[in-house]
Order: C-alpha cells, then sequence, then structure tokens
C-alpha cells in the first residue's frame, strides 16, 4: 500500500509539471501565430475588416465593410504599388506582411472586431476602432501627380487568359426573348451584392445571370467560368444585345459577367454598387474585359 500510493505521488508531480508546460506553449507566441491570409476580390469576413483597417491605419482611403469589392482591390493595388510589390490586387503572404509587420517584428496586428452586420445580412461601414497594440509600418505614399507604373505582371495574366481556348456551344437564346431577358434583367436594378447571392434579395454576378435567365425559362450554369463556356466566342464588335461578357478581375479565371445591352453597355450585379449598368470601355471594366459570348439565335 505504501509503494502504491508513493507511485500516486510521483505521478502526480508528472502531472504537475505537464500541464504547466502544455498551457504555455498554447499561450506562447508560437501557439498565436497565424498564417498570413490570401484575401482577394470577394472574400468576406474578418480577414477582410482587418485588411481594410490596416490600410485606414497607413492613410489610403477605403471602406470598412469586411468584403473584398472594387473598392478594396484598387486600394490594396495602390498600396503595393507603393511598397515595390506587383500590384495584383491580391493580398498575398508578402503584402500581408508588409501591413501587419508581422514577419519581420514578430509584433502581431491587433483591430478590434469586425464590423457590425445588419439583420438583412448587409455589412454596415463603420469607422473603425483600433488599438494601441495596433502596428502598422511606416509607408511613404507617392503623390497622385508622380503615378504609378502598372507592372506588365497584370497585362501579362489578362492577355493569358484572353488567350486561352474556351469551349463553345450552339447558340440557344431566340431572338424574340432577348427584349423580355434585358427587361427582366433591368427590373433588379439596385438589388444589393451578396456574394453566393442568387434570389432578389441579393446577387452575385452569376446567380444574378442564372436567376434572369430562369425566370425566362432557361436554364444556364451557376458560375461565371462556367456561364463562359456556353455559347460562341465573338469579337466585341459582333456582340449583339442578350449576348453574355466576362471579366477577370482577379486575375487567375473568369470572376465576372454580365449581360451585353448593345452600344457598349452591359447590365451586372457588382459588389460594390449591386445591380447596375456599366460600359465595357469604362476605365476599369476594360482592363479587365476578357471575352463575348454570342448566345443569340
Amino acid at each position: 500500500m505504501t509503494e502504491n500510493r508513493k507511485d500516486f505521488s510521483a505521478m502526480n508531480k508528472i502531472i504537475r509539471g505537464i500541464i504547466p508546460a502544455v498551457f504555455i506553449f498554447f499561450l506562447s507566441p508560437i501557439g498565436t501565430l497565424h498564417a498570413a491570409p490570401i484575401l482577394k476580390l470577394h472574400s468576406e469576413g474578418h480577414d477582410v475588416t482587418v485588411l481594410q483597417q490596416l490600410l485606414l491605419k497607413g492613410n489610403y482611403t477605403v471602406s470598412v465593410t469586411g468584403i473584398f469589392d472594387e473598392s478594396t482591390q484598387k486600394t490594396v493595388k495602390a498600396f503595393q504599388a507603393d511598397n515595390n510589390l506587383p500590384d495584383t490586387g491580391i493580398v498575398d503572404r508578402k503584402t500581408w506582411w508588409l501591413l501587419t509587420g508581422e514577419k519581420d517584428t514578430g509584433r502581431p496586428a491587433s483591430v478590434s472586431a469586425a464590423a457590425p452586420i445588419s439583420p438583412g445580412g448587409n455589412h454596415i461601414a463603420a469607422k473603425p476602432q483600433t488599438t494601441a497594440s495596433v502596428y502598422v509600418p511606416p509607408v511613404q505614399k507617392k503623390s497622385a501627380s508622380a503615378g504609378t507604373k502598372k507592372p506588365q505582371s497584370e497585362a501579362a495574366a489578362i492577355s493569358a487568359i484572353r488567350a486561352r481556348s474556351v469551349p463553345e456551344t450552339p447558340v440557344f437564346l431566340p431572338s424574340g426573348k432577348v427584349g423580355s431577358i434585358i427587361s427582366t434583367a433591368k427590373k433588379y436594378m439596385g438589388t444589393p451584392y451578396i456574394y453566393g447571392g442568387e434570389t432578389p434579395k441579393g446577387f452575385d454576378c452569376s446567380g444574378y445571370l442564372q436567376y434572369v435567365f430562369k425566370q425566362n425559362n432557361i436554364i444556364i450554369p451557376r458560375t461565371a467560368d462556367e456561364q463562359y463556356k456556353i455559347g460562341k466566342k465573338v469579337p466585341v464588335n459582333q456582340l449583339q444585345p442578350g449576348d453574355l461578357v466576362f471579366f477577370s478581375t482577379d486575375l487567375t479565371d473568369i470572376s465576372h459577367c454580365g449581360i451585353y445591352l448593345g452600344s457598349g453597355q452591359f447590365i451586372h450585379a457588382s459588389t460594390s454598387k449591386g445591380v447596375r449598368l456599366d460600359r465595357l470601355d469604362n476605365d476599369y471594366w476594360k482592363n479587365y474585359f476578357i471575352g463575348g459570348k454570342h448566345i443569340v439565335k
């Protein structure tokens, strides 16, 4: 019995030694390090909110919404260009580490919780409340007059995507239904953008197209890259009202789409302003335009 008590006492000492060590490990810097997130157009959530707050701390103009929209992408590009990084608009590890200082200093960035979300699911822009522990490396912004030269990497990426072969199908939209398609599309002007949205409560770009066509008893694929595979690829000057137009805003694949209205206009669900009209020769959209698909019979 005495020997058993000694064994039990020895075991208790071992356990009491292990528990604090495990506890310390999880509280140590090693236990709290986070991998740099990869953020790009259409990303949502807390990491995007942190990104937007850090850009504000660096004196860049951006709304804190928790949604990585075109405006946030444009601001990220400006930050990257100002810091001699390829201005892809994608927050990779180098961009994140430069914003937070984590890699070089070991000091994690600390910011307030994500912007509140309304009961309807829309993000509410709010002025960020940052704590004293936020660390943002000093960044020298270039003056607007100085300008920044776009690296060829972005143009090369778009050119490469434009040059890819794409599947084609016979045209399928009866010309008599074009007017109804466009009328249905315009009916939802101003509908907010919601990532993954496919109802009038909120649309993403491809969900909007699929919904409009479904209302006219025509079924098309759900995602922009799959929608790009239907119809026949044609030059811009051969597009007709009712055809589809596609863009690569993330510089990797087809990531945005719309319905061509004619005279250089298209209607789409934009991440910044919801369903709206824009022009193909708009300074922003012309840079990311990949091509049009002719679907009208």
